[in-house]
């Protein structure tokens, strides 16, 4: 199930079949996708690593909610798929397309989407995605527990 899911996942983006309430033009999204990594993108293993740890990201930042978390899980989606699949070139790219196609979706670089490319640039970069978009932004995300709670300094 692990190794199907990436391509599942992909096929959905890449077709625009993915649909979520939110403030991103999913067709928009799926057209950046498919020009920025292409259908060859299904079967390379270090993009189909990236983009599954992204996939995780962006469902657990819209699954937990909690509030000020944005960035963090804008750094750490960013973290896990380039650090977490080895640094390999495929999987920052995926990240990296990923990443700007959610923006350019959204509809191009207001002040919160340099902010989001900052949290996205800083977590493929390897920073401390923790220490950066925790405490500093008042996110009351716990990634110990995977909870939200009223107070996380």
């Amino acid at each position: 199930m692990k190794t199907i899911f990436p391509a599942i996942f992909l096929v959905a983006i890449l077709s625009g079949h993915v649909m979520v309430t939110s403030a991103t033009n999913w067709g928009r999204f799926a057209r950046c996708l498919k020009d920025g990594l292409g259908v060859r993108a299904l079967l390379d293993p270090e993009v189909i690593c990236g983009a599954t740890r992204m996939a995780w990201s962006f469902a657990h930042m819209t699954y937990y909610s909690c509030l000020n978390c944005d960035k963090y899980f804008h750094c750490k989606g960013n973290y896990n798929a380039v650090i977490g699949c080895g640094g390999s070139p495929g999987a920052r790219m995926a990240a990296e397309t990923i990443s700007n196609c959610r923006e350019f979706s959204q509809g191009g670089m207001d002040a919160d989407g340099m902010a989001d490319d900052e949290a996205n640039r800083f977590g493929r970069g390897g920073g401390d995605c923790e220490s950066r978009y925790l405490c500093d932004v008042n996110c009351k995300f716990n990634p110990r527990g995977n909870t939200c709670l009223e107070t996380n300094c």
